[in-house]
């Protein structure tokens, strides 16, 4: 048995890629199935789901306002984590229920860190300051080639631009992220699975997601554990 990353007995797991993945859909689907078993699940994204989250999205991803310094960039990331893991993933966990999220701090050592050349380890340190140490149990990696991601953006989210901020910047910053993505894996492979995108073939990416899923849940004998709908 893997020791957790938590101390509740409820399950984290959280959904990370670059641009163009299919993260949305993936978390659907995956919410589906376990709803369909009768387990309890939330889903949320971050930085968003609660209101200082999804106000300060705006300020971070929507293309009208200005740019910001790096540092303070990952420093709106980190805050609005705050208010999204103690408002919404630990009071599910605590209950024993499932959280699923579209991204957490492992974006902000991606895109920030990786992206941006900001300091890994201070990220670190600020992403165990922000949430007392946890992290979700389980992160499926999405990978898709930057180029393959960015042409898939459907986007519009903030009016009339179809990329938001993040989305517009240059193509080596996702690469970079994206390998970053690929490093972080590598150092944490008892957290990290990765799911090679497959085009046109959400179903299957979803078995090979759904498998990883149901092996953890059985091999930490968390069935009995988790909160029925």
């Amino acid at each position: 048995m893997i020791q957790r990353n938590h101390p509740y007995s409820g399950l984290w797991i959280s959904f990370e890629s670059g641009e163009g993945a299919g993260k949305g859909t993936q978390k659907r689907l995956l919410a589906k199935y376990l709803e369909d078993r009768n387990f309890f699940v939330k889903l949320g994204r971050e930085p968003g789901t609660t209101l200082f989250g999804e106000e300060t999205r705006r300020i971070l991803q929507d293309p009208f306002f200005p740019e910001l310094n790096p540092r303070t960039e990952m420093l709106l990331y980190i805050a609005t984590g705050i208010e999204f893991y103690e408002k919404e993933v630990k009071p599910v966990l605590e209950k024993g229920g499932i959280f699923i999220a579209d991204r957490w701090r492992d974006s902000t050592r991606a895109y920030q860190g990786y992206g941006l050349g900001i300091d890994l380890k201070m990220i670190d340190n600020l992403t165990s300051f922000s949430c007392s140490g946890a992290s979700p149990d389980l992160t499926f990696l999405l990978n898709i080639d930057a180029r393959i991601g960015l042409s898939k953006i459907s986007g519009y989210e903030f009016g009339d631009i179809k990329e938001d901020k993040i989305e517009s910047r240059e193509l080596e910053f996702h690469q970079r992220a994206n390998e970053g993505y690929l490093a972080l894996a590598k150092r944490e492979p008892n957290r990290f699975r990765v799911i090679d995108y497959q085009e046109g073939k959400p179903e299957e990416m979803h078995t090979a997601i759904r498998i990883e899923v149901d092996e953890f849940i059985k091999k930490q004998s968390l069935e009995s554990f988790l909160k029925r709908a």
